[in-house]
């Protein structure tokens, strides 16, 4: 019998969800993997080549890894870890001089395909961590993650072990023998770029998982289950109509109430908002990329006496993103009074980051902006439920019976669409942004 190893990829899965590093284990079917993770995997694998090239040839005392042996180099490239049961990949092994005893000891890089460094990123270092220090008898301090921009995050590590301890515990066991029993099913934010989305979310459905609610956290679930209540439907059966709220109470979101919605198949409005609208409406949709704080596409449909106008701003390249900016601050300035609707906090987070940024001669409109700004998402949120599982407008919009030009739009599908795009400037690519946004 083959011994089992675990593996980066499988630690870093378990800190994401444990039926995930399961089934990365244990499992001949190994999903379809969305082209976003590749399309990262891809960007990790240039910016690691530039980067060790870099080491190369502004260091002398670099040599490649070579297994169990901390040769006493500066640089140690490309190390594959190996202790017990335990295997991980490092990009650099960068010599500490010691403190306290005659031995040398390594920090861990790890180059990776984002600008920005993630929680993933740094479980991922930490596992690294724990797997020199076995190696080299000292557990490491700090570690670097080098981004896109190759600007080197240092990550402290000392404290990181001890939160990783129950999951080295439970692993272990795993690796010496395979579990009796498989880790429960519940669906989280990861389950989006997740090899194994589809299978799970099948299996929700046919359980009527809590998890299929988006809005419900797996605390909440816990909680939930303690009482004996395990499915939607059980849930919608422990709704009950609040009591006549004094003026200004907060209404708080319901997942029971959510829950009967679906079980009825009807949208339940718990109390009508009253906005007070303009006879200009902007409807305002805007894509970017968040790991650059990067947005590229601004979508305005304008409705004013009965005429509609559309446009869309679109950026090549960072540097037109202070055009697209200047476009949309000239629009809207066109008009006396306006009501901006969107749909959720990206569009009021982008005019609040980058009005610091470029906004510095248009203070009064973008006063007027923030005072005009109408968030549908914040409203629908406790006041109006759908019978859909999320509030997104993909789902919603499919309840009402619209759709989109393509089956597969999602946040994490344009970026894609972005990506390649940005490698041959297709103008489908881009045809295919316009019409999702």
């Amino acid at each position: 019998m083959s011994k089992t190893i675990i593996t980066s990829d499988v630690f870093v899965a378990y800190s994401q969800c444990p039926l995930k590093a399961f089934l990365l284990l244990f499992s001949d079917d190994q999903g379809v993997f969305h082209d976003y993770p590749s399309i990262l995997e891809e960007r990790r694998q240039v910016n690691q080549a530039q980067y060790l090239e870099k080491i190369k040839q502004s260091h002398e005392n670099v040599e490649q890894y070579k297994q169990d042996d901390l040769n006493e180099k500066q640089f140690l490239l490309q190390a594959l870890l190996k202790a017990e049961c335990w295997e991980a990949h490092c990009d650099v092994l960068t010599k500490v001089e010691p403190n306290t005893s005659d031995k040398a000891t390594y920090e861990p890089t790890i180059v990776v395909g984002t600008y920005s460094v993630t929680q993933e990123q740094k479980t991922e270092l930490l596992f690294i961590g724990q797997v020199l220090g076995l190696i080299q008898e000292h557990l490491p301090g700090t570690g670097k993650i080098v981004g896109m921009d190759e600007k080197s995050h240092r990550v402290k590590l000392e404290s990181g072990y001890k939160v990783i301890d129950p999951i080295i515990k439970i692993l272990k066991q795993w690796a010496e023998e395979k579990p009796t029993q498989t880790p429960a099913l519940i669906l989280n934010r990861h389950c989006s770029s997740c090899q194994f989305q589809h299978n799970c979310r099948a299996k929700a459905k046919e359980i009527d998982h809590l998890s299929l609610l988006t809005s419900i956290t797996e605390r909440e679930i816990n909680k939930l289950n303690k009482k004996g209540l395990f499915t939607v439907t059980q849930l919608s059966y422990t709704y009950r109509a609040r009591k006549q709220r004094k003026n200004n109470q907060k209404i708080k979101h319901s997942h029971a109430l959510k829950a009967l919605s679906i079980r009825d198949n009807k949208i339940y409005v718990v109390q009508k908002e009253v906005i007070n609208l303009s006879d200009t409406l902007i409807f305002l949709d805007i894509e970017g990329i968040p790991d650059q704080n990067f947005y590229y596409l601004i979508g305005l449909v304008i409705v004013k006496d009965g005429n509609i106008q559309e446009f869309s701003l679109w950026a090549d390249n960072q540097v037109d993103e202070v055009k697209i900016w200047k476009k949309l601050i000239t629009i809207l300035s066109l008009y006396d009074n306006f009501t901006i609707i969107h749909y959720g906090s990206y569009e009021a987070n982008f005019f609040k980051n980058k009005g610091k940024i470029y906004g510095e001669s248009d203070n009064l409109l973008l006063e007027k902006i923030q005072a005009n700004l109408v968030n549908i998402l914040s409203l629908i949120y406790t006041s109006v439920y759908f019978p859909t599982y999320s509030n997104s407008l993909k789902d919603i919009g499919k309840y009402l019976g619209e759709g989109w030009a393509e089956s597969n739009a999602s946040v994490l599908q344009s970026l894609v669409w972005r990506y390649d795009w940005e490698k041959n400037e297709n103008e489908a690519l881009k045809d295919k942004l316009i019409t999702y946004n």
